[in-house]
């Protein structure tokens, strides 16, 4: 007697796989992942959140910045720095002293931005200046140790302010605590492109590849400058983050990190995106960026001019340390993420909008989430599904489809109801289900004769979390 094969998904916990074709990756993976993401708290597959807005500036809001020591966002918009407290109305502060899009670093409770010219501080959450003693041309501004650190792209000059003093950069040679500054990686080939931090030491991405850390202070006996790479292609100083003891880029042979390691070196490289590596590759501008959403554990890929983004969930999956990949399509361009506290900010076109788990709908475009998972040929004739079982828990009511090869099943996704007792809505025309669960389990015996099976679940309307998907077949 024939024995049935039983493909389980778990869940599909390992996202996307496109470095392999559809018929070679796990059953744990994906072909598509559209509009989803796990949920960091217990690992599960669910649909994004909708964006609510909260401004509409009727002009391109091309950065975003929460100051929290004064509890106030500023954005640009080309030249010009606006300030808003409550997103509902907002203010022009100044004009930005370069061409560039501006950089923010909060040093104490003043703000200080980078646009290409000289660099600026915000004081008491509304007032721009111009720091007049700052270097001439300032594309990056970051802080560290009590000094603030600057570069421009056409140098590998990293510059300190003095020690307290964001406005004094002039170097005193018998002042340690002075401006200093330093030329990394002297006379090789190519400029500064991105600064980031790696655990005590800081990371200098360059031109044509080359990568260096700085250890130490400039006041300090071991202050040193290392090269760790020739092969760390970073396309921007806004393609590269920190977070814990990983420094994440984003460049032309894809998402890579640098780690720190006990064995010689004490900094190795990390193939971070090589399940998309070789689609980023084909698919990258100088449009790319990356952000870190903290409180999704999510880092967000920008890889070219368009509304898609790649969540990328570092909790580690694999074995290996690796995450996972999503995809979400905005309804309009990203130009920036914040978070703050429990909420993610994005800008995008001439808004900002907020993520929101009670809506189903970006900027009332309705969202639409898509799990296909691997493709299963028949190795002799035909696969005959036996059945197949999927169970989801519903966050927002809707409906959509489950196919099993041949099989297409339409699905409804009810959310928990309401108690009668104490309910004020009239219940004539209520098209809710009195007491509906809020789970959908839908087990189908029977799939018909296939020549090939591919899962895919299709969530047209409402919000799902994903707990059960499997079937069983025989192959004839």
């Amino acid at each position: 007697m024939a024995d049935y094969i039983t493909r389980q998904t778990n869940g599909f916990p390992y996202g996307i796989n496109w470095s392999k074709n559809p018929e070679s990756i796990l059953d744990t993976e994906l072909v598509q992942a559209e509009n989803c993401e796990y949920n960091y708290e217990d690992g599960s597959l669910q649909t994004v959140p909708g964006v609510t807005i909260k401004l509409d500036t009727g002009q391109s809001v091309d950065t975003l910045f929460y100051d929290n020591r004064h509890e106030v966002f500023y954005f640009s918009s080309g030249a010009n720095l606006y300030v808003t407290a409550d997103m509902a109305a907002y203010t022009l502060i100044g004009t930005l002293t370069g061409t560039k899009k501006p950089v923010y670093c909060m040093f104490g409770n003043i703000c200080i931005v980078a646009s290409g010219g000289l660099l600026q501080d915000i004081s008491g959450g509304s007032t721009l200046q111009t720091i007049s003693g700052s270097l001439a041309n300032n594309d990056f501004v970051t802080t560290r140790v009590g000094r603030v650190l600057s570069y421009t792209t056409g140098s590998d000059q990293l510059s300190y302010s003095a020690i307290g003093d964001y406005t004094s950069w002039t170097n005193i040679a018998s002042d340690t605590s002075s401006a200093q500054f330093v030329n990394i990686g002297y006379k090789d080939p190519g400029n500064i492109i991105a600064v980031d931090f790696l655990s005590k030491a800081i990371m200098i991405y360059k031109e044509g590849g080359r990568a260096y850390k700085v250890t130490g202070e400039p006041q300090d006996s071991n202050y040193a400058v290392d090269p760790v790479s020739q092969t760390a292609f970073c396309n921007s100083s806004r393609c590269t983050v920190s977070v814990d003891d990983k420094s994440y880029y984003l460049g032309s042979a894809g998402f890579m990190s640098f780690t720190t390691t006990n064995a010689y070196g004490d900094i190795v490289p990390f193939e971070e995106g090589i399940n998309i590596n070789a689609w980023i590759a084909q698919n990258i501008d100088s449009n790319c960026e990356l952000w870190h959403v903290v409180n999704k554990k999510q880092i967000w890929l920008k890889t070219q001019n368009d509304n898609r983004i790649y969540l990328y969930h570092y909790i580690p999956r694999y074995s290996d340390g690796r995450g996972a990949f999503t995809v979400r399509t905005f309804s309009a361009n990203i130009h920036a993420v914040c978070c703050v506290d429990k909420n993610v900010y994005v800008a995008y076109g001439n808004k900002i909008g907020t993520l929101d788990n009670s809506v189903d709908t970006d900027d009332n475009n309705q969202i639409q989430t898509i799990i296909k998972g691997a493709n299963r040929l028949a190795s002799k004739h035909s696969i005959l599904v036996m059945n197949r079982l999927l169970v989801s828990y519903n966050i927002i009511q809707g409906y959509g489809n489950i196919q099993c090869g041949k099989k297409i099943k339409q699905l409804i996704f009810p959310t928990n109801s309401s108690y009668i007792y104490g309910n004020t809505a009239t219940i004539y025309g209520n098209t809710n289900y009195i007491y509906a669960d809020a789970y959908t389990r839908s087990y189908k015996v029977g799939g018909g004769s296939n020549k090939n099976v591919q899962l895919q679940i299709i969530v047209q309307k409402g919000a799902i979390n994903l707990r059960e998907l499997s079937y069983q077949y025989l192959e004839v």
